[in-house]
């Protein structure tokens, strides 16, 4: 969880690491609090970081120095800069918490002899439902060795908790507390694993779904949840038209293209008896195993296999002609589920380049809306990233990132079974009027194990809210209806920052491929400052008053840390890069790295500066990862 930079240094301890989580129906909320302390007597100073899950938004952020607490407060980005470089041309000490391209939080503190600082970081994030499972990762690398760790997690839930396990870590603690309680705890002082995972599941709603309700004064906000199973339904899985489109450029030779025909391998094996499917492969041209949907049957299963292992990697990408010869294949009077899986390692280089004229032809052929689920694989360059999950997006669908260093077969087919078995389609939700500002969790088709959530507000006093929903089953159109009872409870008090970070999403999703505008940003902007988060428009700012001590602050010399090149690690590469399968960001914001240094860089150069630094605050904080803090200390 902890790196420490500065080897061959006097440096600060950590003293603790305590993790805390409380999961409440699976909206998690993290708090992180640190003690370090420098036993040495000088001055020293020092760089930490650890990971954070990528979907995770920072909503708290806070520094205790002599046991006096300082708080950030969440600022429009703009103002928040403007303010940090005020106070750092002013002579005052000031933090700048904001938004980056990965999940690492970097801070750098220097401290005084004998002087201890307490740093709480919390961050919130919704855990999704997959394959009838949540799963809550709990990063643990430390470069440092703490004094004494703890993990902390309580999981509670509306539905009765049937299993609550931390696999492949014997020395957590796992505990039901109650019908609908269970907490994992893990206590030590020596480090031995990376990362704590926990994985538990929850009794299935009703057919109709649970409605949790909580009132905050004058407005209260409902939580929908929805998620019936086969056996609800009484009814199996739909069919489905599936096409494997897999890049087999040049860039993908060896043990990229290895690993496709591994897991493709076994994606068209396990294909089931009645779904329709096909495999394009492309490179500059593109190639098809047939020219229309095939059953899956013994004798075209294996047909596919001898196909999917006799090519191999060379030529350019073109992807605008692969995704269109897929695109028609289907049909739009089909009643099967048709689906797309898009495997890619780059950007376009031959036919159509233009990722917006690309997503527009798309847009345009899709006439039976294809679900187009995008794999990057490997992808470096955020910009393709963001085509990639741009056209997902407005294709009912979504991308997930993978990196081919790792047991890329295994990720990417764990992956695919999420998506393989698709139980409800065309989903649509209704409430009463007096429901308003409605988001959900989902898109408008359900697969087998996974759940769509809804929320939204409604007044107070409301007695009742009905939901229906109508979608499609394998025996056809459906109905669901219920008349639900508003029974409000402050143990749902987590349902308006759900609700928060829900529509949020939903926004930078809609940014993401409508591109920015005032409205959105505007709405962005609104919530994220009512509720406290982090964001590409928000960021966290704290000021620190000036610590007294002439003597101390004479001999503490003045220092800014180097901001570190696009993509290099604070220190020396360590936790620079995602876990291995962790998407990429959804959603980022045009950020210059140094724009937070150019108001104290700006009168003259810092080699020739010669105040001094006030002790705990030596410098800057460096922007590596998801998040950067900055802390400047000057005088005119």
């Amino acid at each position: 969880m902890l790196v420490g930079a500065q080897a061959g240094a006097a440096s600060p301890v950590v003293e603790y690491l305590k993790l805390s989580t409380d999961v409440n129906d699976g909206y998690a909320s993290t708090t992180v609090e640190e003690k370090l302390s420098n036993p040495a007597d000088s001055a020293v100073k020092d760089s930490f970081s650890f990971l954070i899950p990528e979907e995770a938004f920072i909503s708290g952020f806070s520094l205790t120095i002599d046991g006096k607490e300082y708080t950030a407060d969440v600022l429009e980005k703009e103002e928040a800069s403007q303010r940090f470089n005020a106070a750092a041309l002013a002579g005052r000490t000031a933090g700048l918490l904001e938004t980056e391209e990965k999940n690492l939080f970097s801070y750098a503190l220097s401290f005084e002899p004998g002087q201890s600082i307490i740093v709480k970081l919390t961050y919130e994030q919704a855990l999704k439902k997959t394959l009838g499972e949540y799963e809550f990762v709990q990063f643990l690398d430390s470069g440092k060795s703490a004094g004494y760790l703890s993990v902390t997690i309580n999981i509670n839930s509306e539905n009765q908790l049937t299993r609550l396990e931390v696999p492949d870590f014997p020395a957590a603690k796992v505990e039901y507390v109650s019908a609908n309680r269970g907490q994992v705890r893990y206590e030590t002082d020596s480090l031995s694993a990376s990362e704590l995972r926990v994985v538990f599941d929850t009794e299935n709603p009703p057919l109709n779904g649970n409605m949790l309700f909580y009132e905050n004064g004058s407005e209260g906000y409902f939580m929908h949840v929805f998620s019936p199973e086969e056996a609800d339904l009484g009814t199996s899985a739909m069919d489905k038209e599936i096409i494997f489109v897999l890049d087999k450029s040049g860039s993908m030779e060896g043990y990229k293209i290895e690993q496709v025909k591994e897991v493709f391998g076994n994606i068209i094996e396990d294909l089931p008896p009645g779904d329709y499917f096909n495999i394009i492969f492309f490179d500059s041209t593109v190639q098809s195993y047939s020219g229309t949907l095939m059953e899956a049957d013994l004798e075209q299963k294996a047909g596919a296999l001898d196909f999917v292992n006799s090519l191999d990697a060379n030529g350019g990408t073109n992807i605008n002609e692969a995704l269109l010869t897929a695109l028609g294949m289907f049909s739009p009077e089909s009643e099967r589920v048709p689906i797309i899986v898009f495997l890619t390692d780059g950007e376009p280089t031959e036919g159509v380049v233009s990722p917006y004229a690309i997503r527009q032809n798309i847009k345009d052929a899709n006439t039976a809306q294809v679900s187009i689920f995008s794999i990057a694989f490997g992808i470096e360059d955020e910009s393709n990233y963001h085509f990639l999950r741009a056209m997902s997006l407005e294709n009912c669908g979504t991308a997930e990132w993978f990196s081919p260093e790792a047991n890329a077969a295994e990720e990417i087919g764990s992956f695919y079974e999420t998506i393989s078995t698709p139980l409800i389609t065309d989903m649509d939700f209704s409430y009463g009027r007096e429901v308003s500002e409605i988001v959900n969790t989902g898109e408008k088709n359900l697969f087998a194990g996974s759940d769509t959530i809804v929320l939204g507000k409604y007044s107070p006093g409301a007695g009742t809210i009905r939901a229906d929903i109508s979608a499609n089953t394998r025996t056809g159109n459906r109905s669901f209806s219920k008349e639900f009872s508003v029974i409000p409870k402050a143990a749902n008090s987590f349902i308006p920052r759900l609700w928060a970070y829900t529509t949020i999403n939903s926004l930078l999703d809609r940014i993401e491929v409508e591109g920015e505008n005032e409205a959105l940003v505007s709405e962005v902007t609104g919530l994220a400052l009512e509720f406290g988060f982090v964001t590409p428009y928000t960021s966290l700012f704290v000021e620190l008053p000036e610590l007294a001590n002439p003597e101390t602050i004479d001999s503490v010399s003045e220092e800014v840390m180097e901001m570190p090149a696009e993509g290099e690690a604070l220190m020396d590469g360590a936790m620079s890069t995602p876990s291995a399968g962790q998407p990429k960001p959804a959603a980022s914001s045009p950020y210059d790295r140094n724009a937070v240094y150019e108001g104290a860089m700006a009168e003259e150069p810092v080699e020739e500066a010669e105040e001094a630094a006030t002790p705990g605050f030596e410098v800057s904080l460096a922007l590596s990862g998801l998040l950067g803090i900055a802390f400047c200390f000057r005088k005119r």
